[in-house]
């Protein structure tokens, strides 16, 4: 909802630049309704406002609209994984490793299997040839209980190496990893399954709205026996 609140205000500066001084200003309509329109997923639409496939492609005409803010994105991404001083990715166990959104040339060969949790990005080409799972989340977010219950599920039936990520490996991919940790038995309780993430990938952070869907989560599927 904040992410909503904040493109929403964004939005409403651009097109009052454009309105007040308008000339080449106008322009600024188009970033304007590229950031409005993200918004509206952050308040209603979901991940779908960004027209990313099941292949992990996002759509041509999405990314025409959204381009603007796409921009932004990519360019404040690129500066993060130059600037930032954390591993692309980090094994939680000998066959779950979770990390970033990487280039092609990053991903390790011994990777069998991919669960994507962005909406915001397609997904390279490497890795999409690999077996891939598009579950998208917005940033920030979560996945209904029934959705992550399921994701959860299929990639603990899957046999061999899986890589989690989302755009940088913290929120969302602490939540997908620590209710596969739960799922499996590998962790008893939520605060255990958080604890073990971090002393792998010290950067994990989970918002409120994650933590109280992993705690739902754990609730629902994972009963004290």
């Amino acid at each position: 909802m904040k992410y909503g609140i904040l493109f929403s205000i964004v939005a409403g500066l651009l097109v009052t630049t454009a309105v007040v001084h308008r000339g080449w200003y106008l322009l600024a309509f188009w970033p304007a309704a590229s950031f409005a329109v993200v918004a509206s997923g952050y308040f209603y639409i979901g991940p779908s406002v960004f027209g990313k496939s099941m292949n992990g492609k996002l759509a041509f005409a999405n990314q025409v609209i959204l381009l603007p803010y796409l921009l932004y994105l990519w360019s404040v991404w690129r500066c993060i994984r130059v600037v930032k001083r954390e591993s692309a990715f980090d094994w939680l166990t000998e066959d779950v490793a979770i990390g970033r959104r990487l280039l092609s040339p990053e991903c390790p060969d011994s990777i069998e299997h991919v669960v994507d949790l962005t909406c915001e990005f397609t997904e390279p080409k490497t890795l999409r040839s690999r077996s891939y799972r598009s579950c998208q989340i917005l940033d920030a977010s979560v996945p209904t209980i029934e959705k992550l219950q399921t994701w959860v599920k299929e990639s603990a039936e899957l046999t061999g190496t899986l890589y989690i990520h989302c755009a940088e490996g913290h929120g969302r991919t602490g939540l997908f990893a620590a209710a596969l940790l739960l799922h499996r038995g590998d962790c008893s309780s939520p605060a255990e399954a958080i604890s073990f993430i971090q002393s792998k990938r010290r950067l994990v952070r989970l918002g409120k709205r994650q933590l109280a869907a992993l705690t739902n989560f754990h609730e629902s599927c994972c009963p004290t026996k």
